[in-house]
């Protein structure tokens, strides 16, 4: 990801996955039985997937718009 200069398309993957560990981790825990190995391993799973992913995808984005000929940069 070292070809992303936007700090804001830094912070995106970040934001992207402690979102979706809120929203899974809470979804485990609202049964009547949370196991806590399970809820931290919920936790840790969609946490990685889930910025890894956003990562690949937005250095995709800014491969195929850099390679298009839209650079901000001048």
């Amino acid at each position: 990801m070292s070809e992303v200069d936007s700090p804001v398309l830094r912070l995106i993957p970040f934001l992207a996955a402690i979102t979706v560990t809120i929203f899974a981790t809470l979804a485990v825990t609202s049964g009547d039985e949370s196991n806590l190995l399970i809820t931290l391993v919920t936790a840790a799973i969609s946490y990685f997937g889930t910025y890894y992913i956003a990562r690949l995808l937005i250095g995709l984005i800014v491969r195929v718009t850099r390679s298009e000929g839209h650079d901000d940069q001048d």
